[in-house]
């Protein structure tokens, strides 16, 4: 019974690490993966998809070898890679620490205005006032996302913040879970994660977008993975007053390619608003009628 080889099976652990975060993960076509794909072949294995120069590893196909795996008494991808290298710690690749799941990477911050939460704190703190809103940082594979019709991600922290401000503003949002977007990586990955699973449990629905109107906005709304179905924005008659040349970020002239061939029908008005070189930034949307498009 032809078995996998030790370098294979250390890159295999890696890859699995990474798919506790993303549906499928791209390497490089190394000498072996090469071998993986032969024995793959020889097991009816399949592992992923092939690209021009990268090959995507998906979770089915770890999935399969790990199930073939255990049929054969051989444990699991992680056991064998730590036996391999003759020790009992996290697999280390040669150049780099294979990075643990880490905290923040699971997590995602939350905002919530539930009377009942915000009076619950008051109480357990001993604060003065009720707070305005309530921000939980949460792990996102223990949030019931049945329960929400929409996830509204929010592109500005201080936004975020002063979520509790937007709200007597906003018409046709009903029951939202509303999480940060993330920057430098903090929460970004959950964000990203939590996306990504909203779509496994709700489908193409649901998700949407509150950032800055302007083109990098529309940019971010359809770029990656999973796109969001929704802008969170003013009343167009609002919008087209408030837009102003001087909330343009020249820096952000690159999200104007091709963006216009890649957008939902529904937001072509806003584009050929928008690409007249006008924007409101996200923190100048207060007190104004929000909309969903």
């Amino acid at each position: 019974m032809e078995l996998l080889s030790a370098a294979a099976i250390i890159e295999l652990a890696k890859v699995q690490k990474k798919l506790l975060l993303e549906e499928r993960v791209a390497v490089n076509k190394a000498g072996w993966l090469k071998d993986v794909l032969h024995w793959c072949n020889e097991h009816e294995i399949d592992l992923g998809d092939e690209a021009p120069r990268k090959f995507w590893i998906t979770k089915a196909g770890i999935a399969s070898i790990e199930h073939w795996l255990a049929l054969h008494g051989q444990g699991t991808l992680q056991s064998q890679a730590q036996s391999r290298l003759g020790e009992r710690t996290e697999v280390t690749s040669s150049n780099e620490k294979i990075a643990k799941i880490k905290p923040m990477q699971h997590r995602v911050l939350c905002v919530s205005c539930n009377l009942d939460q915000r009076l619950n704190q008051q109480y357990f703190f001993h604060l003065v006032d009720t707070p305005k809103q309530i921000i939980s940082e949460l792990e996102y594979t223990n949030i019931d996302l049945t329960y929400y019709d929409y996830l509204v991600v929010i592109e500005n922290r201080d936004s975020f913040t002063d979520w509790h401000r937007f709200i007597p503003f906003i018409k046709g949002l009903i029951n939202p879970l509303v999480i940060y977007r993330g920057h430098e990586k903090k929460h970004s990955k959950g964000c990203k994660a939590l996306k990504a699973r909203w779509r496994e449990i709700k489908g193409d629905q649901g998700l949407v977008y509150f950032g800055d109107a302007d083109i990098a906005g529309l940019g971010i709304a359809i770029a990656g993975e999973v796109p969001y179905q929704h802008l969170l924005l003013p009343e167009m008659r609002v919008l087209t007053a408030k837009l102003d040349p001087a909330q343009v970020n020249s820096a952000y002239d690159y999200a104007r390619r091709n963006i216009d061939k890649r957008l939902f029908e529904k937001w072509h008005g806003l584009y050929s608003m928008l690409n007249q070189k006008a924007a409101l930034r996200q923190q100048n949307m207060f007190n104004l009628p929000l909309v969903l498009y």
